[in-house]
């Protein structure tokens, strides 16, 4: 009887272990961002996340210092990565999209990851912010009005007041069309 106790015990503390390892080499990739070792970084974020494949945080740091470094391929790969272990949060599919948004300005193959992003119950109200303006720089204003709808009307959105503005701003264009 005293085996199985014994085993989960052990596997507890094994946990235990390998999860401050984690914690601290992560903390390690700050000391290397503020030296401008990034390769380094990226490097142990790799660790971080064989170890820890549903911590999101160094597939976002990673996948952004390999585009910034034109290291496109490779960021997208993480990314996609990313999404493969945590389907069910928001992070990645936002990242991925704003990435596909703002650094290579393809706002079709960005409009559906923020689309994913924002139908995910732990998705950060201002996410709907980048998938309204995706929305009215494609043309799809009725699309942008209802996302600054949802993000003007949400009291836990700090950009509520900005998503006001956006909002009528997005309207004026619908009742007013050139």
């Amino acid at each position: 009887a005293t085996a199985p106790v014994l085993a989960q015990s052990n596997e507890r503390v094994a946990e235990a272990i390998t999860g401050e390892v984690v914690r601290q080499l992560y903390i390690q990739t700050d000391r290397h961002w503020h030296k401008g070792e990034y390769v380094h970084l990226i490097q142990i974020n790799h660790m971080v996340i064989a170890a820890a494949p549903h911590f999101t945080d160094p597939y976002v740091d990673s996948a952004w210092l390999l585009w910034s470094m034109d290291r496109d391929d490779e960021a997208v790969a993480l990314y996609d990565k990313g999404i493969a272990a945590n389907p069910d949060t928001y992070e990645l599919y936002y990242e991925k999209g704003f990435y596909f948004m703002t650094r290579r300005k393809d706002l079709k193959a960005a409009i559906p990851l923020l689309e994913t992003a924002v139908s995910k119950p732990d998705c950060d109200p201002i996410v709907r912010h980048s998938l309204a303006h995706a929305y009215e720089k494609t043309g799809q204003l009725q699309k942008a009005l209802d996302m600054w709808d949802r993000a003007a009307d949400d009291p836990k959105n700090p950009g509520r007041a900005a998503a006001k503005v956006n909002r009528d701003r997005v309207r004026r264009r619908l009742e007013n069309p050139k």
